[in-house]
């Protein structure tokens, strides 16, 4: 199956994800904030990454365009429960215009975590053809 990876500085939910996408046959790497899911990125080809939006040391949004920018075509979900007073809508609404594929709000659902991964690794990449995953 893929190689996924899965930014996030809740442990909780960042586990969550990865065990259920375990069980779903994929390989995932993990990390806690967007920083560390670059420096990840950089020796570990995925096909899919799964980031939060708000995190310290280097938010989804810095994480989306970094890696959009150095790996173009990659295929990124989104996903964030809001912020304060700031519906998640909004923040996961900038994530796909720097271009994400498709996006999720928390609290998330196995069965739509599931869906959603299997369609956005049988969609087209996001701007240039991407050969073989993220590097």
């Amino acid at each position: 199956m893929a190689h996924i990876l899965v930014v996030d500085d809740d442990q909780i939910i960042r586990k969550f994800l990865a065990e259920i996408l375990r069980q779903d046959g994929h390989t995932i790497i993990e990390a806690e904030n967007g920083q560390m899911g670059l420096e990840k990125i950089k020796t570990n080809p995925v096909d899919l990454i799964i980031t939060d939006i708000f995190m310290p040391e280097m938010d989804g949004i810095d994480l989306l365009v970094a890696i959009m920018r150095t790996y173009p075509g990659s295929k990124i979900i989104a996903i964030s429960g809001g912020y304060k007073a700031m519906d998640p809508q909004v923040t996961l609404g900038m994530a796909q215009l720097f271009g994400a594929v498709d996006i999720m709000t928390k609290p998330l659902h196995a069965s739509v975590v599931i869906h959603k991964v299997g369609q956005a690794l049988h969609s087209q990449p996001t701007g240039e053809q991407n050969k073989g995953g993220v590097p």
